[in-house]
């Protein structure tokens, strides 16, 4: 499988800081060995700014996609789990594939 590269968006719902979700994430043995999350800005990208963070993670990986979101939702267990102020919600992801080859991961709250 070749490399791919995600970025991770974070829903403001989720009362999560990118950094602190990047932080998490490389602290995470499991999750650090097949990816190092960092920053990245969002240039030239548009989101409706009440469903996302501005701010994107890239995380590199050559994992499948099933398990990537199963370490999503680990490390966002983990950092509710951390907060007593921040409720455990279970989360939705959903990938979006833009024109340029870009993958997203939007995370958000799960309605259901």
């Amino acid at each position: 499988m070749d490399e791919q590269t995600y970025q991770i968006v974070l829903s403001p719902d989720l009362g999560i800081p990118p950094e602190e979700f990047a932080r998490a994430w490389n602290e995470m043995a499991q999750a650090r060995a097949i990816a190092e999350a960092r920053l990245v800005e969002s240039k030239g990208t548009q989101f409706d700014p009440t469903l996302v963070a501005g701010i994107l993670i890239g995380v590199a990986t050559n994992v499948a996609s099933s398990a990537l979101y199963d370490l999503i939702k680990e490390v966002i267990r983990r950092l509710q789990d951390r907060q007593s102020t921040h409720p455990r919600t279970h989360t939705h992801l959903e990938e979006l594939h833009k024109p340029d080859g870009t993958r997203l991961v939007v995370v958000d709250i799960d309605e259901k």
